[in-house]
């Protein structure tokens, strides 16, 4: 314990530093200013700038006790985030004590410590502010799905970590976090404890760890990616805050740091957004399913971080959520394989995605649409027109060929899925439902002249199926016993109630 007594003695020789910029007397400041605190971080709004001072606090996975130390871990922060193409960051600038006693920002005279200097943003669009007050869309978790594609396309692989011992480390870590707080609180650390069920999944999926890390899918990423680090910043979506401290805590698996996005839209009861957010990082990235199998893990070591976190900060109630999160994801309920089928514009999508967030996962169902797929394989944007001839019956049995290979993939790792097609050909519904013994086939059943009104009605869909196409399809005669047919023309959540109720029956 003597190093939580030089951590309150590290903290106590910063205060008055900490007192001087939330009273607003240091130079350089404009105007009032404001005081955010963080585990880590005192974080001082003032004017157009917004100065971010490392708290001089240790816990077993950062030390900031020295003035050494704060520079250096402002001078990454900065370094890192421009990398990662935040528009935010200054630079790392010198807090000084004049020859006349003043404490500025820069200038000559003693650096006493150092801050990180931003541009200040509106944090009413922080997304942890607009999921609190419902004004996050799902478009802009899709959006930072995008964003977080685009930065794990451009980090380089990594071998310095995203071993399995070094997520076996993570768990220790954390466990002595918590064990640490505890105990200067006075208290045991929680109960139940999340870290051997962390451990047994983690031996569990050992092998796809090392695998998913031989083919290069550990980068030096972000490493922090919760609500509170993204924001909307003129009318685009923004990352920022990245893992400054340590290179190799940020060199991990590219869906451990998708991860945190997704476990904490979970925390705040938006599944339909964390849903949204992994299928579309799933398809960006083009990611394989099998990388399904290790997200109960990420998810719940994600929620284990967060509820250390929280007990080194006194917040026992927010643990406990955390703590109830992570058994949610590592609990593993059994998964299923649903298909929903019609003409082009019955439907299918509108219904399937929001089938997929209601379905047992810890981000909901994987969501394979055949367009998507037709369109992954051609190398066509998805809101590009790819043509009507990729309708063609031998590129269609394709498509067919990889969707259900994707699915039985996916149900191995231990995934929902959710198939979207038209599933006319009867070829197309037999491959398929060959993967999954539990299969369940919905057949949205739609006038031609309703289907037509919505495929006019289209705007930037991935799919190329236009009114010529849609004209020369017919409806499939028998579907076999475990498809059942629905009526289409209902509102949305009409027909994805009945789908859910006799799918999970």
């Amino acid at each position: 314990m003597q190093d939580l007594k030089a951590l309150d003695g590290a903290e106590v020789m910063q205060r008055p530093l900490v007192e001087a910029f939330a009273s607003g007397v240091v130079e350089g400041l404009s105007g009032s200013v404001e005081h955010i605190q963080t585990h880590l971080n005192h974080v001082f709004l003032s004017g157009s700038r917004a100065y971010k001072l490392k708290r001089a606090v240790r816990f077993p996975f950062v030390d900031f006790r020295t003035v050494g130390r704060r520079k250096a871990a402002c001078e990454a922060e900065v370094l890192i985030n421009t990398t990662l193409g935040s528009p935010f960051y200054v630079g790392s600038t010198a807090v000084v004590r004049r020859s006349d006693g003043q404490l500025s920002l820069g200038g000559n005279g003693v650096a006493e410590d150092w801050v990180v200097e931003m541009r200040r943003f509106d944090s009413r669009l922080q997304f942890d502010v607009m999921a609190s007050s419902g004004a996050l869309s799902v478009e802009s978790v899709e959006a930072a799905a995008s964003a977080i594609v685009d930065v794990h396309r451009k980090a380089p692989a990594g071998q310095l970590g995203g071993h399995t011992a070094d997520y076996r480390q993570t768990i220790r870590t954390l466990e002595r976090t918590e064990a640490e707080a505890a105990a200067r609180l006075g208290l045991e650390p929680g109960l139940p404890s999340p870290f051997e069920a962390l451990d047994r999944e983690l031996a569990r999926i050992s092998p796809i760890v090392e695998k998913r890390r031989r083919g290069g899918k550990v980068r030096r990423v972000h490493g922090d990616l919760h609500l509170r680090n993204i924001c909307m910043f003129e009318g685009r979506t923004v990352l920022f805050d990245a893992l400054e401290f340590d290179d190799r805590m940020a060199t991990i698996d590219v869906l451990y740091d998708l991860a945190f996005l997704l476990m904490d839209l979970r925390r705040a009861e938006l599944p339909q957004h964390a849903n949204a957010a992994m299928n579309r990082y799933w398809d960006a990235a083009a990611e394989d399913e099998d990388g399904l199998a290790v997200l109960p893990f990420f998810m719940g070591l994600r929620a284990a971080v967060r509820m250390a976190v929280a007990v080194a900060d006194g917040r026992l109630e927010e643990a406990q959520d955390y703590r109830t999160l992570a058994f949610g994801f590592l609990s593993r309920a059994e998964g299923m394989l649903v298909a929903i089928g019609g003409l082009s514009g019955a439907g299918k999508s509108a219904v399937a995605k929001e089938v997929a967030h209601r379905l047992p996962g810890p981000a909901g169902a994987r969501l394979l649409r055949s367009d998507v797929l037709r369109k992954r394989a051609l190398g066509v944007p998805l809101n590009e027109h790819a043509g009507e001839d990729v309708y063609a019956p031998e590129k269609r049995a394709e498509v067919y060929r990889d969707l259900a290979a994707r699915a039985a993939t996916a149900r191995r790792a231990g995934a929902s899925v959710v198939a979207d097609a038209t599933f006319r050909v009867a070829s197309a519904r037999a491959t398929l439902q060959s993967t999954e013994r539990s299969f369940r086939g919905f057949w949205l059943d739609v006038p031609v002249h309703v289907r037509l009104a919505r495929i006019a009605g289209r705007r930037s869909d991935a799919s190329d199926a236009g009114a010529l196409v849609a004209l020369s399809q017919s409806e499939p005669g028998d579907l076999g016993s475990a498809w059942r047919r629905v009526g289409g023309r209902r509102p949305v959540e009409e027909i994805v109630s009945d789908i859910v109720h006799e799918a999970v029956k």
